[in-house]
């Protein structure tokens, strides 16, 4: 558990440098965003996933990336000093929603890359 909450940390912290919209009040709010972060993903999202299971299949798979985004929407709100704000995006003013879909994609994406280097 610990190294998923580092490896979570680590990603958070990427994605706060390279996105401005993406933001922490300070270094102990993204310790306790990665640890809530990863506490929703080992906990709630399989409770999610199987209780949202038919409407999984009918959307074939696709229902998977609205709980990603409505558990990364909940570490907002859990965590005061973690905020992922409306962006613009290829000249594209992006919704709260949008924005949320562009940093879950994104977080996916270097978790991922993060999780095979270490």
């Amino acid at each position: 558990m610990l190294r998923a909450i580092l490896i979570t940390a680590f990603t958070l912290g990427v994605l706060a440098w390279a996105l401005p919209t993406v933001g922490f009040t300070s270094l102990a709010t993204l310790i306790i965003a990665s640890i809530v972060l990863t506490i929703l993903y080992s906990l709630v999202r399989p409770v999610l996933k199987l209780l949202f299971l038919p409407i999984n299949i009918i959307t074939l798979g696709l229902f998977s990336g609205i709980i990603n985004i409505f558990l990364l929407w909940l570490a907002t709100y859990l965590v005061p000093g973690f905020h992922i704000q409306e962006m613009i995006v290829f000249g594209t003013q992006l919704s709260q929603f949008w924005s949320l879909v562009f940093v879950s994609i994104l977080l996916g994406f270097v978790h991922s890359i993060i999780s095979k280097i270490l």
